[in-house]
């Protein structure tokens, strides 16, 4: 049988040693410290489910040792250390720490993970055992339960980009929150409490903004759609309280809020006494 680094391997038990066990395969005998024995008694001929791995010098080992994850069985890892010319360290649950490189950090260290942060990773083989962020694109998480308009759940900073951060929940949801809706600087690997706002095919967006802006946002929203079905608005700033709740139905003071967001995000103008959309070139 080939051996399978990164995986969990069935290997025959050879011959003890001074300080652990020598396991057999087709390719050779694999090294089993004491330490990584889970302190078993082994015999000549036992069969051990062992996760392979390359030590500190490179070497192939072996661990009975259960590790959070192993190639194609992602998972959330926590940050045990941070090197700032090689990355951030990441506790698999084994003796050996798995890197994410800085190649694969942002370039604002700022944006970095800090020491017990979370990110999901993956583990492959280069050589060595290395992580890799896993995107939104990649998972295949499936979550038994979808979430619910207007909850509030604790979700980990998973990719930072310019629109905005994908977060990823314990439970697998991947929730999107614009830039617009957050306020403080995030970093990856960071746990927030994010409030959900909307749900459609794409995934499930969010709000890391207080109450009042998310408010704001929604009513943005709600004018934003009619100009995209409807084109340029009669309505502005100026309009009475009752022609803005006849096609809103909502206050003049929401209306202005919300108008004030659109135009502060260059989505809308103020032109010869209308609201005009502004189109993206």
């Amino acid at each position: 049988m080939s051996l399978k680094v990164g995986e969990i391997n069935n290997l025959v038990v050879n011959r003890k040693t001074d300080i652990g066990y020598m396991l057999d395969s087709d390719e050779g005998e694999v090294f089993l410290h004491n330490n990584e024995s889970l302190f078993k008694e082994l015999k000549s001929g036992d069969v051990v489910a062992a996760f392979l791995y390359f030590d500190q010098k490179g070497r192939l080992a072996a661990t009975l040792k259960d590790p959070i994850i192993t190639v194609g069985r992602p998972g959330f890892l926590n940050v045990s250390a941070v090197h700032e010319s090689l990355g951030v360290f990441l506790d698999m649950g084994i003796a050996k720490e798995l890197l994410l490189s800085a190649d694969d950090l942002p370039y604002d260290q700022a944006e970095w993970p800090q020491k017990d942060d979370q990110l999901y990773v993956g583990v492959k083989v280069k050589g060595k055992l290395v992580a890799k962020l896993i995107s939104k694109e990649e998972s295949k998480l499936e979550p038994s339960e979808p979430l619910e308009l207007k909850q509030t759940i604790k979700a980990r900073v998973q990719k930072i980009g310019r629109e905005g951060v994908n977060l990823l929940t314990a439970n697998g949801h991947w929730v999107f929150v614009h830039h617009t809706m957050h306020k403080e600087p995030l970093r990856y690997g960071q746990e927030v409490e994010v409030k959900v706002v909307y749900h459609s095919e794409k995934g499930y967006t969010g709000s890391l903004a207080p109450q009042k802006e998310i408010a704001i946002f929604d009513d943005a929203n709600i004018i934003l759609s009619y100009m995209i079905r409807k084109g340029d608005m009669q309505l502005t700033a100026d309009s009475t309280p009752e022609e803005i709740f006849e096609e809103f139905e909502m206050s003049k003071k929401a209306f202005k809020r919300a108008l004030g967001h659109l135009y502060k995000e260059r989505k809308i103008d103020f032109v010869d006494g209308k609201t005009i959309l502004i189109k993206n070139k």
